[in-house]
């Protein structure tokens, strides 16, 4: 663990029985955010989206992947980096299938990309290395069985203000990053 003030960078545990001391650590790095921690909703929510970050690192990163909390002025940012699988989609109308960096970018275009097991999400494509996720039409499932395997990037776009998915290249990593308006 990693602690400045205004930024907190933690290394995502690999094991599940860590994970509780780890939405404590950034659950406590908040409390100072009255914005956040003194509404209940809004500090579910933080704590849903930290959450579903974990989830998405243990299902997907297959590799090491570090959570950072990021106090601004306006805003509390999230980001999950990690070095494993870019992030990839199909657009749900013309079947093109996407991996970053998107070759023929040209414009900012908003797709329905299908995520795999029936599940679309929109899009704004915003250039060769950058996605952000839109906000959804509230959805009811019938059964816990009918979830779709990654609903947890609605859920997060749900709970969030913004967010965004970014490659870089030079780096080589993947940012997903979170932001809540304060």
């Amino acid at each position: 663990m990693v602690l400045k003030p205004n930024h907190l960078s933690l290394e995502i545990p690999l094991f599940i029985n860590e994970y509780k001391l780890f939405i404590e650590s950034c659950c406590d790095f908040i409390k100072d955010v009255p914005e956040i921690s003194s509404d209940f909703r809004k500090s579910a929510k933080f704590k849903l989206v930290i959450m579903e970050l974990l989830t998405n690192a243990m299902k997907h990163s297959k590799t090491t992947s570090f959570i950072h909390v990021i106090k601004e002025k306006q805003q509390l940012v999230i980001k999950k980096i990690d070095y494993g699988k870019r992030f990839y989609f199909k657009d749900a109308i013309t079947n093109k299938d996407y991996d970053f960096p998107i070759n023929d970018f040209r414009s900012i275009e908003k797709i329905k990309a299908s995520l795999g097991n029936n599940y679309e999400l929109h899009l704004l494509v915003k250039s060769n290395c950058k996605v952000e996720f839109l906000k959804e039409e509230e959805v009811v499932y019938e059964s816990v069985f009918d979830i779709p395997e990654h609903f947890g990037l609605k859920i997060i776009r749900q709970c969030s203000d913004s967010f965004h998915y970014h490659f870089d290249e030079a780096q080589n990593q993947n940012i997903f990053e979170v932001i809540f308006e304060i």
